[in-house]
């Protein structure tokens, strides 16, 4: 009688069935002294290690195993995966591209290598920045890839991963055309055609988005949820018939991740909203938050807390200002004086404009407005100041940031984005960043650019953050998965965009009311174009006429002239905003009975504060 084998990682898999993921890291490198070349066992030992106490070890790990497995081997694939999904968590990007760099050099025939590295790469950029960015690592990692030969053995997984970086990089045509080349080499793929479908959407390409949404749920009966909220929020009149018990019956499985489920509740969201069913619709908004919330908390304390102390740096920064014998920091008083200087070393090409606020704020169609003026290059939500400030001063919260800025970095800083924002287009006067996140940014961009453009956008507190709340943003922000922590937040903003408007010595803040500007857009835009040194043209208003796709959740807002269907419409969930309500008693700036008395000061280049 043959005797069966005994398992020995049986105990090790025990753990970690029940969550036991120390415990197991333990087994599992006690197994090890005993068993060093069992490599499933250095695999398992990895993954728990990740989960809990041990994770620097688990770098340490799948380092060795990387340096140590051919790619032949047939525990590579997973090595590779936990390798990538280690760095990820770590963020030491920087060790781990060396790592594969090192396999790369003294094995340049192993394509595989490549195809690592430009992952790496990739995921490093869009850590430093969610936005495009004139890259010369994004530019190595698209070469790496666009090399490989047509029998590269995973050509198909090499070239879906270009595509996403052209769709980062907003190189839509070469995403498209290529996306098209992979949907028909491999038409059941359901990961390639629902990320053509996404691209399409997130691009503008409105047509295509929904043709290939339909196309995916006519192909597949487990497509998932991604198809339907593509439909539901670009065209909720096409939406297939049965679709609410489809995505009722994703919304409510145990089964499904928290991802698939927020979307499903998403979707089935906008569906209660075009039937103007609102009650039942923000429950399937707080639904989906609910099943974001429990996926990736937040702490919104350590939000809170940041954005005191930005304002708090503000405040000494201006008190330095007006006594630089001030002890409350000479080296800032030195080095702020410095700063003013530093444009006399610019090189020829565009300067920066500047759009903060909050998301849904306004800040894209203050940009389209600017990007119809024959001198503006309106670049969109790009990462470039974010992303170079990270290089220079290391990443971090911004306070961190603002700590270790000096003479020295505020030159290397300002010489690289100005760089960078003459790739865009060197032949206008200036180039408009609207990443809204940037308000968070604006003590750093008035050290680095005491000289640019501050455009600060914002609406009706209640219209901004019930917009929030109710957008499928490509990444949630999770400050809003809970009502009464985005009406925490947003009350945080407004203390810091207070404390920077308070403190603007230079004069280049513009706070510009989206309202009024609906209400009233010649007059608006004229005023804020003359802030930004820019003469008025007419066919600034006619933005829409000039094809271009805006990548943000307003796409479908702008490829319109202006208008006012917007304003009031939170008005529609107003018996169910629970803490957001008291927001609406606030005196907003909109509601000022001086309106025309802030539209003059504004000419003249100067703040309205908060």
């Amino acid at each position: 009688m043959i005797q069966a084998r005994t398992d020995i990682a049986a105990e090790m898999k025990k753990a970690m069935s029940a969550g036991q993921f120390d415990k197991a890291a333990l087994i599992g490198a006690k197994l090890l002294r005993t068993h060093p070349k069992r490599t499933e066992i250095h695999i398992m030992t990895a993954v728990a290690e990740m989960q809990g106490l041990y994770f620097a070890r688990a770098g340490q790990r799948l380092g060795y195993l990387f340096r140590s497995l051919d790619p032949s081997d047939r525990y590579f694939g997973p090595v590779v995966q936990n390798f990538v999904q280690f760095t990820q968590a770590s963020g030491d990007f920087k060790s781990s591209i060396k790592i594969v760099e090192k396999k790369l050099s003294s094995s340049p025939k192993l394509l595989v290598y490549r195809e690592i590295l430009a992952d790496l790469i990739f995921r490093q950029e869009v850590k430093l920045s969610l936005g495009r960015s004139i890259s010369a690592n994004l530019d190595r990692a698209v070469a790496l890839l666009e090399g490989l030969p047509g029998d590269y053995g995973h050509l198909l997984s090499a070239q879906t991963l270009l595509a996403r970086i052209y769709v980062h990089c907003e190189k839509t045509d070469k995403a498209f055309d290529l996306l098209e080349k992979l949907v028909a080499r491999a038409p059941m793929d359901k990961g390639i055609r629902t990320f053509q479908a996404s691209a399409f959407a997130l691009s503008g390409a409105v047509e295509n988005a929904v043709q290939a949404s339909t196309n995916l749920i006519n192909d597949f009966a487990d497509i998932g949820a991604q198809p339907y909220l593509i439909i539901a929020f670009l065209r909720p009149q096409s939406m297939p018939e049965g679709a609410k018990d489809v995505l009722a019956k994703i919304a409510g499985s145990a089964k499904a991740t928290a991802q698939e489920v927020y979307l499903a509740c998403f979707a089935l969201a906008r569906i209660a909203e075009t039937d103007n069913d609102m009650a039942t619709a923000f429950d399937w908004y707080r639904r989906g938050h609910d099943a974001n919330r429990k996926a990736s908390p937040i702490d919104m304390q350590a939000e809170l807390r940041e954005f005191e102390l930005l304002a708090d740096l503000a405040r000494a920064e201006q008190s330095v200002h007006a006594n630089t014998n001030s002890n409350v920091s000479s080296d800032v008083a030195k080095r702020d004086g410095q700063v003013t200087d530093v444009a006399d070393q610019d090189e020829a090409g565009p300067k920066p404009i500047f759009i903060v606020g909050m998301a849904r704020s306004g800040t894209t169609l203050s940009e389209r407005i600017l990007g119809a003026h024959p001198d503006v290059y309106a670049a969109g939500e790009i990462g470039d100041f974010a992303r170079i400030v990270a290089e220079v001063l290391g990443a971090g919260k911004v306070s961190e940031q603002m700590a270790r800025l000096d003479e020295k970095a505020v030159c290397e800083i300002r010489k690289r984005y100005l760089a960078a924002l003459r790739v865009y287009d060197p032949d206008v006067k200036f180039v408009a960043n609207k990443t809204p996140a940037n308000f968070t940014r604006v003590g750093l961009i008035r050290r680095i650019f005491p000289d640019a453009p501050i455009l600060h956008t914002h609406r009706h507190p209640l219209a901004t953050c019930l917009s929030i709340y109710t957008t499928p943003f490509a990444i949630p922000m999770r400050f809003s998965d809970d009502l009464g922590d985005l009406a925490d937040y947003y009350r945080g903003y407004e203390k810091l965009m207070s404390a920077f408007l308070e403190t603007d010595q230079y004069g280049m803040f513009f706070d510009l009311s989206y309202e009024e500007l609906v209400a009233n857009p010649e007059q608006v835009a004229q005023d804020y174009l003359r802030h930004c040194g820019l003469d008025w043209r007419p066919e600034c208003l006619e933005f829409y006429r000039d094809g271009k796709a805006a990548r943000t959740a307003s796409m479908m807002q702008v490829r319109r002239p202006i208008n006012r269907d917007s304003i009031g419409k939170w008005q529609r969930f107003a018996p169910y905003i629970g803490p957001l309500a008291d927001l609406g008693s606030v005196k907003s700036r909109t509601s000022s009975s001086t309106d025309e008395e802030a539209r003059n000061e504004k000419s003249s280049g100067k703040t309205v504060a908060a």
